[in-house]
């Protein structure tokens, strides 16, 4: 597999340094964020091949952060992730255009 950017966006740094190291040793470039306000301004100026998006953050709902990349920036590969998994959440994820729905342990 090709290395690729990505962009995790969560409020827990341990999740984000997770994630960076995990990928990084498989030779992707990894960009965190802690925060969903900057999180999007990330998305909307930067070039990601795959965004890792937390649905709860303290600023701005992952799932609003969802809405306005899809409405600003379509077809975006988003994977939402939360370790607050509902059907619910899921459904509304998906039908919002997020690639997958992964619930953290």
């Amino acid at each position: 597999m090709e290395p690729i950017r990505m962009l995790v966006i969560d409020d827990e740094p341990s999740i984000c340094e997770a994630c960076r190291s995990v990928l990084a040793k498989r030779g992707h470039t990894v960009d965190v964020c802690t925060a969903g306000i900057s999180g999007l301004e990330a998305i909307l100026t930067g070039s990601y091949e795959l965004i890792l998006l937390d649905i709860r953050l303290p600023d701005l709902d992952g799932m609003e952060i969802l809405r306005r990349v899809q409405q600003e920036r379509p077809g975006e590969q988003i994977v939402i992730m939360t370790a607050y998994s509902t059907v619910q959440s899921a459904v509304e994820a998906m039908k919002l255009g997020a690639l997958d729905y992964l619930a953290k342990p």
